[in-house]
């Protein structure tokens, strides 16, 4: 015989409904997103042939940038569908609309260079994003009935914060090499430079190429983004060690989960849910039998004392014929006597 497949009980089934209804929500902010951003890419390839300031390297660029912008929007879903798993709303929308920050609106429209510390907010925002995605996955590993794999909330958050350094790191790599091998200027070095400057060499003023920062602005911007991406994921490891400390429960339906753990937790909600509503039963129950107490301590007493008044009864009722036959015992006659 077949293995049965398990029946969802009705409350399962409520938050099962509840979280496909929240998934259809994300969607909808996906396919906003994605829409335009397919749309930015059009106007980019329109622009190409009508405007002859538009070239065929920035048109490359915006089309690559809505490409990475358009996997990076479908990464979610996928996960989901492939691993059968369980990501939650804040995460991905967070990831969504940081990735359209970055692609669309900090690389096509240039928010990195006419918006004031867009580029620190977009690196703190992406250290929340990869310290969560880290610690979901330690704290999904930390959760397995297997017993495995169990690490203190200590070692949970040092593994977030050295894997969201290490994703900074390989980043700043990504950023150093399209530099140098591009000429691109994701590490700003090229806003120190200053052409036709006039600098001393072996004595001689002679017209070069300086820079306005020591050591050049790359090397500051790079340390700069490291700084803020390590405070966005300070921010999260301490909220988590503390959550941990103090509600280690509060995490369950916050953090990515397989479909197995989701559906124990569901039940798990559903039985603690049954749990309460039968204390609060017995909670409403309990005024009713205080109210009945008074009259039942009313009745005691007297039952009390007609007991009492009983065994009075029956003591004496056994006394009397004792003492008749004792009081009541008359001499024998003088004749009788010796």
């Amino acid at each position: 015989m077949g293995k049965k497949k398990a029946v969802p009980s009705a409350t399962e089934e409520e938050v099962l409904a509840a979280m496909h209804r929240r998934e259809r929500r994300v969607l909808i902010v996906n396919y906003i997103l994605q829409g335009v951003t397919l749309l930015t890419a059009a106007a980019s390839l329109v622009l190409y042939f009508v405007s002859d300031e538009h070239g065929l390297d920035v048109t490359i660029n915006h089309i690559v940038q809505c490409a990475l912008a358009l996997a990076v929007f479908n990464v979610p879903p996928l996960l989901e569908r492939k691993l059968r798993c369980y990501i939650p709303t804040f995460i991905t929308v967070t990831l969504y609309i940081f990735a359209f920050a970055h692609f669309v609106l900090g690389e096509i429209f240039r928010a990195y260079d006419h918006v004031f510390l867009y580029d620190k907010i977009l690196h703190t925002t992406g250290g929340v994003i990869f310290a969560l995605l880290s610690f979901s996955v330690v704290w999904l590993m930390n959760q397995s009935r297997d017993g495995l794999v169990k690490l203190s909330p200590f070692f949970i958050v040092l593994f977030t914060f050295c894997f969201t350094l290490a994703v900074e790191y390989v980043w700043e790599l990504i950023e150093f090499a399209a530099d140098r091998l591009f000429g691109a200027n994701m590490q700003r070095w090229q806003d120190s430079i200053i052409e036709g400057a006039q600098i001393v060499v072996d004595g001689e003023a002679v017209e070069g190429t300086a820079h306005s920062i020591p050591y050049g602005n790359g090397l500051r911007d790079s340390m700069e983004d490291m700084i803020v991406n390590v405070i966005g994921c300070l921010a999260v490891c301490v909220f988590a060690y503390i959550g941990m400390k103090k509600r280690p429960n509060w995490f369950e339906n916050k953090v990515i989960l397989t479909e197995k753990q989701f559906r124990r937790m569901v039940r798990e909600l559903a039985d603690r849910n049954a749990a309460a509503a039968q204390v609060s039963a017995e909670g409403a129950q309990a005024p009713a039998d205080g109210a009945q107490a008074p009259a039942d301590a009313e009745q005691i007493p007297a039952a009390g004392r007609a007991a009492a008044a009983g065994r009075a009864a029956a003591e004496g009722a056994q006394a009397l014929p004792g003492a008749g036959e004792r009081g009541g015992a008359q001499e024998p006659p003088a004749g009788e006597r010796t």
